[in-house]
């Protein structure tokens, strides 16, 4: 049952405060922006609304081929920004690297799929012909998140106005000048190859009412949240048609007959990355017990810090309270959390590991952290099984290192997540265009999984009775 207004504005100001309270940020401030109806902000998300919606019936009036101009343009400007956007990110979040969050926006430009993954699809005999083809929803909102601003504006508006879309914006709060400032990037690339202004909208103020004006509003056709658990749950209350990247808790296993010393390297490429900000990232390592000993001498002659038992209660006394993650600590270098724990390393150091059982809260949550709990285990049964109870259902992303293409077959079924990477490192999914493109928005909490061009429309199809269909 779809909640009122009222309803939906409480809860949206239940979940940003405790974001807030959680993650250090104390307030709703952002730099101030112009807006007029000639970049795409405006005073009011209502207005962002109507003027999206206008710009979605010119966009689908011009044609399909102005699209892929609009997408190029969109891709140039992105990478020319690259470097600036980055390091607004991590200046305004605190979370990440500069150089990570440089190769997430230079994936997402390169390698989002654009108009060239739609196709028409035909069936012609006796009878007639049938035509398949994907019409937009029409006006989106969009909730963009605080770990991934940048990358996930770049990545949805190529997909969304691949399809056909206008698209509406919330920003987070804690990332909202650097998402304004891709936006304005992004929105001026759009008119600039001839594109309609306002294709892509949003308030110039972040408030906690916009979400529930867009939740309600009957001109935005279709919800699409990249974000938390409590802001997805909150969108399928809307009423509305939700498509919600949840969280992710990917399990990594490796077995005997993985190579571990490159399973190390890999592990520590994935779950180091952008100090493990992003949903897809190992954040749990599950390994047989005989093998055990080599993966922990591959961790530290790959450079990562291996905490003895001491060490790690210390820095599981530093990041978890109540049984729950500190969210302050969220993407926070390595050396930095060590230190706090009373652990002086190399600041260059990227990722900490350490062994625990499965009952650990750093094994249980989603901690969003380059500290790896490891899990050891007797059989590769237990593996899997371990596997399946800590990723949750989330039916997200998990890993495997094994040569045993049995068990790699016996895990992926037992797993079914929307990803599931073999022999590499997490960051392996982030596949060229011709390979099916990256995405940002995983949607597993809603099932649609990898979301792209054609998951952004409806399916339509024409039926012609014995007509057309020109061969006998």
């Amino acid at each position: 049952m779809a909640v009122d207004q009222a309803q939906i504005e409480k809860i949206v100001r239940e979940v940003v405060e405790n974001l807030f309270a959680t993650s250090g940020s104390t307030t709703l401030k952002s730099t101030p922006v112009s807006f007029s109806s000639s970049n795409g902000l405006f005073d009011s998300i209502e207005d962002a609304i109507s003027a999206a919606k206008k710009a979605q019936a010119k966009f689908v009036s011009m044609g399909k081929n102005i699209r892929y101009k609009i997408v190029d343009n969109i891709r140039k400007a992105s990478l020319e920004n690259k470097e600036k956007l980055a390091k607004m990110a991590v200046e305004e979040t605190k979370m990440g690297r500069v150089e990570d969050k440089i190769k997430k926006n230079e994936v997402a430009a390169l390698y989002t799929p654009g108009p060239e993954y739609l196709e028409v699809k035909t069936y012609t005999d006796d009878n007639g012909m049938l035509v398949i083809q994907g019409a937009p929803f029409g006006v989106i909102g969009a909730i963009a998140p605080m770990t991934n601003p940048v990358p996930t504006i770049i990545n949805n508006t190529i997909c969304m106005i691949s399809a056909g879309n206008s698209v509406v914006y919330l920003p987070h709060p804690s990332a909202h000048n650097c998402t304004i400032e891709i936006f304005k990037i992004v929105h001026n690339a759009i008119v600039s190859a001839g594109g309609p202004p306002n294709l892509i909208a949003a308030a110039a103020q972040s408030k906690i009412e916009n979400a529930a004006a867009v939740f309600k509003s009957p001109d935005v056709d279709l919800i699409v949240v990249t974000g938390g658990p409590g802001i997805v749950r909150l969108a399928m209350k809307s009423g509305k048609r939700v498509m919600g990247a949840g969280p992710g808790n990917p399990p990594v296993v490796v077995d005997d007959t993985a190579d571990i010393k490159k399973a190390a390297r890999d592990i520590i490429e994935g779950a180091s990355f952008d100090n493990n900000i992003l949903c897809n990232e190992e954040k749990v390592c599950i390994v047989l017990k005989s093998v055990l000993s080599s993966l922990l001498d591959g961790f530290a002659s790959g450079g990562a810090v291996v905490l003895n038992e001491l060490q790690a209660q210390k820095v599981q006394s530093v990041v978890v309270k109540d049984n729950e993650i500190v969210k302050s600590y969220m993407g926070k270098d390595c050396a930095v959390i060590l230190k706090d724990a009373g652990i002086d390393v190399n600041p260059q150091t990227r990722l900490a590991v350490f062994v625990t059982d499965k009952d650990n809260p750093i094994v249980v949550h989603e901690q969003l952290m380059p500290i790896l709990p490891i899990v050891p285990v007797d059989t590769f049964e237990q593996a899997v099984s371990l596997a399946i109870e800590v990723e949750h259902g989330f039916k997200h992303t998990a890993i495997i290192h094994s040569n045993n293409i049995e068990r790699i077959t016996r895990f992926a079924q037992a797993l079914n997540t929307t990803y599931v990477v073999v022999n590499g490192p997490s960051q392996a999914l982030a596949a060229d265009v011709y390979k099916g493109g990256t995405t940002w928005t995983i949607a597993g909490a809603t099932g649609e999984g990898v979301t792209t061009p054609a998951t952004f429309t409806r399916e339509r199809r024409l039926v012609l009775n014995n007509t057309l269909n020109f061969v006998k």
